[in-house]
């Protein structure tokens, strides 16, 4: 039986830099999967800084992010962890067809017990009878969640696996029931791992495909931010976070074609 934990859905807001000309500052809110917050609040942080707009970020399973604009909630930039989720935007008329941004994300498992040593772990190690408790996300509201069920049913580990199962409504809920003792593993993205210590690796699954697109009836800021996560300062803190992005376009050159990668699919960096 699947064990649902309610989470609630967190509001942040990155620093507000007054400028020295007093310009007010026009308010831009971004709904936002949980794995990407953390790259946001950064990226916002650079980006207030030359840029009358305050950024708020609202963080949430992209499930439940895509129910809320759905329903009319006042967001302008909606980053899922999927890019079904605004296809289904665009078709409804919610979002601008042609403006998005996409990110590549990974799917890890991850412990903080230092006695559960994963470097050289593949998945059929969470059959072990010292695994008691392994947390995802609720797979029918987080990608993350649903990804991490088809890497356990794709590789025959389902039945043996299932009642160890703990479910949060996001996969930082899901990670925080690892790190707080709660479970003993996780399976959730390698953004959300980055810089908290313990131990992972990475899960062989397809890429995630992740989408950020600009709402209906948003503000002009709205596009200039999505242009800036395009830029150079952009990419790296998302590759920091373990993303894999197009190569810029002010940064492509005929070295990305070298690699084997097309202006088109872009190249990590």
């Amino acid at each position: 039986m699947k064990t649902f934990i309610p989470i609630t859905i967190f509001m942040f807001s990155s620093l507000l830099i007054t400028p020295s000309s007093g310009e007010p500052r026009e308010v831009l809110t971004i709904a936002a999967a949980s794995d990407a917050v953390r790259p946001l609040q950064e990226i916002a942080g650079i980006f207030e800084k030359n840029h009358p707009v305050k950024i708020e970020i609202i963080s949430g399973s992209t499930g439940k992010l895509y129910t809320q604009i759905t329903q009319g909630a006042p967001f302008h930039i909606f980053f899922a962890a999927d890019d079904k989720r605004t296809a289904l935007l665009k078709k409804e008329g919610l979002a601008e067809p042609g403006a998005s941004f996409k990110v590549t994300g990974t799917l890890v498992v991850w412990t903080n017990r230092e006695e559960l040593a994963l470097g050289d772990k593949d998945l059929s190690f969470l059959k072990d009878a010292g695994i008691k408790h392994i947390a995802v996300a609720n797979p029918d509201t987080a990608p993350y969640g649903y990804a991490a069920f088809e890497a356990l049913r794709s590789s025959g580990l389902m039945d043996s696996v299932k009642d160890k199962l703990v479910y949060g409504e996001s996969v930082s809920h899901a990670f925080n029931f690892t790190r707080t003792g709660n479970a003993d593993v996780a399976i959730v993205s390698l953004s959300i791992v980055y810089g908290q210590g313990g131990d992972y690796f990475i899960v062989d699954s397809p890429p995630i495909i992740q989408e950020a697109v600009i709402l209906k009836n948003s503000p002009g800021a709205a596009k200039t931010f999505l242009e800036f996560l395009r830029g150079g300062e952009a990419a790296s803190i998302f590759s920091k976070y373990g993303y894999k992005i197009p190569v810029p376009k002010n940064q492509r050159s005929s070295l990305a074609w070298m690699s084997g990668a097309s202006p088109a699919d872009g190249a990590a960096l």
